[in-house]
């Protein structure tokens, strides 16, 4: 009797560990080293969605009130227009540094391309 109990014990055991060592440890959260949200907007002050938004090798898009919030190891956040016509018009790409920000960009506004 005993020995089955033990037999089994170990055999949890043996399965655990082997758990362990296919699926390994969880590692510590992600942590970027940069944050920022704020708006894109056009030179009207209305919002624009859809814009690419880039931050390292990090992109998301502006949603359908312009918002965005962005995560990544550089400082560089880049704004993109990547579908042309269909948020309203051609935008210009627009990149800004945020050394020395706190994450709070608030509206960033785009030109039209002529």
């Amino acid at each position: 009797m005993i020995g089955k109990i033990l037999t089994r014990l170990f055999a949890l055991f043996g399965m655990t560990l082997t758990c362990v060592a296919c699926y390994g440890v969880p590692e510590a959260e992600y942590q970027p080293a940069w944050r920022a949200n704020g708006r894109v907007v056009d030179p009207e002050g209305e919002a624009i969605k859809g814009i690419k938004v880039v931050l390292g090798d990090i992109k998301t898009y502006s949603g359908e009130d312009g918002r965005f919030y962005a995560m990544g190891d550089t400082p560089y956040l880049k704004f993109e227009d990547v579908d042309g016509e269909e948020n309203g018009g051609e935008f210009e790409s627009h990149m800004i540094d945020l050394s020395g920000s706190d994450g709070e960009i608030g509206n960033i506004t785009l030109s039209r391309k002529e």
